[in-house]
């Protein structure tokens, strides 16, 4: 019979090797497959786990909170797109709005694919199913969202570059606390995809684009 102890030791190997073996494996080019490919696989491994748990309530593209979480989304996505433009034109001026301008098809592409196939999959693990496995181990008010932001940001060693990292903490940062709100999957996906989406078309997607 399976104890609370074992359960936790399970949860402390199973944390160690999806959320920083294996994007230390990736940084040291250590595994031959692609990034993408490797993100939607553990995506799916997440997702037959938290479908099995009978503990875990499918409310994942719950609408419940819709205007308030909107309104929020919205204030946040003028400030983030002003605080973003600003940081571009202060920094790389040379690069606002350059990528639609200069490659429109390309940024068309990754517009639309770049919430299903990278947006969707990271939010299943890093959200999801990292609230559902870890949250009840983790007593102290907002450790889960830290840790998740913390987690969010050490995948994106990968890119090489601070920005990402930097980036990525204060964007996990806001989606944990959405997903904290909303137990939403649609919410934190929406948000994630409109922040990132920003990033490629202000001129910040060179620090993101290595593993597409």
């Amino acid at each position: 019979m399976e104890t609370p102890s074992d359960d936790l030791w399970q949860a402390i190997i199973e944390g160690v090797l999806l959320y920083i073996a294996l994007p230390l494996l990736f940084f040291g080019e250590l595994v031959p497959l692609p990034k993408i490919v490797v993100l939607i696989a553990v995506a799916g491994y997440c997702s037959f786990r938290l479908w099995r748990d009978p503990s875990f309530r499918l409310g994942l593209f719950s609408r419940d909170v819709e205007y308030a979480i909107s309104k929020n989304i919205v204030i946040r996505t003028v400030l983030i797109a002003f605080m973003l433009g600003g940081l571009v034109w202060i920094m790389h001026p040379e690069q606002l709005f350059a990528f639609p301008i200069e490659c429109p098809l390309l940024w068309v592409v990754i517009m639309v694919l770049y919430p299903l196939l990278s947006v969707l999959p990271q939010e299943i693990i890093f959200r999801s199913y990292f609230f559902h496995r870890f949250e009840h181990y983790l007593p102290l008010k907002n450790a889960t969202v830290i840790l998740s932001a913390l987690a969010f940001a050490f995948l994106h060693i990968i890119y090489d570059n601070w920005w990402a990292i930097g980036l990525s903490f204060a964007g996990g940062l806001l989606f944990g606390f959405t997903y904290k709100k909303t137990k939403s999957l649609y919410w934190v996906t929406i948000e994630h995809a409109i922040y990132g989406g920003l990033l490629f078309t202000l001129g910040m997607g060179n620090y993101f684009y290595e593993a597409f």
